[in-house]
């Protein structure tokens, strides 16, 4: 096992294990698709349990005017933290003052994002990565108000970022090239067959679709190819295949020499 250490720094509230944990599958715009069919796309699924959120410890307001000094983007805590949301940057960005210093595995480091396929209106997430193998120093989470003069509003318990780690040498190493399918017949083969069965699909779905009545909803759990879910290639072979991650519940260890 990896083990990525969260130090709890000096001031952090009492509750900080409660602010970092295995990232969940929910998204409030999902849940609201019919029949909940969003949850049908597995890579988003996928996406959204990669690795660990750390939450808003603080119900919160912005207003940025558009000007550019940091003096000109307004904040609002419902109390006051030492961690928490400020003005640092300027230009509309939003700094959240982490508690935790990371620590991973030499030879690997933390990508920082946003909450995956978490939609906010006005204001985006500014990913990065860093190298949590050595640097002694806390890192902070921001995000860009991208339409002046509105206010935004973040509750207490709100996902502000996700951490995974990732390892340096990945990237470097791998590279891609680009081929002809008709070089890989069996591969072009598979290809079709799956192809094949999801257009089948979709001329059903379309079929069901157009002689139902207004009133009626086609059972889209009928309509659903389930190829991808299941693993399945084009020739029914099961793969090892994950829908989700199932990331580790963060282990609260303070106190323990060891």
């Amino acid at each position: 096992m990896h083990t990525i250490k969260a130090y709890v720094l000096p001031g952090a509230p009492d509750d900080a294990a409660q602010l970092i944990r295995p990232a969940r599958p929910r998204r409030d715009w999902m849940n609201r698709t019919p029949d909940r069919y969003a949850y049908r796309c597995i890579p988003l699924s996928a996406a959204n349990t990669m690795g660990w959120e750390i939450l808003n410890p603080v119900n919160c307001e912005f207003r940025w005017n558009g000007l550019t000094p940091h003096t000109q983007l307004f904040v609002y805590r419902e109390k006051e933290l030492r961690f928490g949301p400020k003005s640092h940057f300027g230009s509309g960005v939003v700094t959240w003052e982490l508690p935790f210093l990371f620590r991973t595995p030499p030879e690997y480091g933390l990508v920082v994002t946003g909450p995956a396929n978490h939609d906010r209106a006005d204001i985006a997430p500014l990913d990065g990565f860093i190298r949590t193998d050595w640097l002694p120093f806390p890192f902070t989470m921001n995000w860009r108000i991208t339409r002046p003069d509105q206010t935004i509003r973040f509750e207490a318990g709100e996902p502000i970022a996700r951490v995974f780690p990732y390892p340096l040498g990945l990237l470097e190493e791998s590279g891609i090239e680009l081929h002809d399918l008709a070089e890989d017949p069996d591969f072009e083969r598979q290809f079709r067959e799956w192809g094949a069965r999801r257009q089948q699909n979709y001329r059903e779905r379309e079929r069901k679709a157009k002689t139902a009545s207004p009133a009626e909803n086609p059972d889209l759990d009928t309509l659903w190819n389930r190829q991808y879910a299941r693993g399945a290639g084009s020739d029914e072979a099961d793969q090892q295949h994950e829908t989700v991650f199932r990331c580790r519940p963060v282990s609260d260890n303070r106190g323990d020499a060891n």
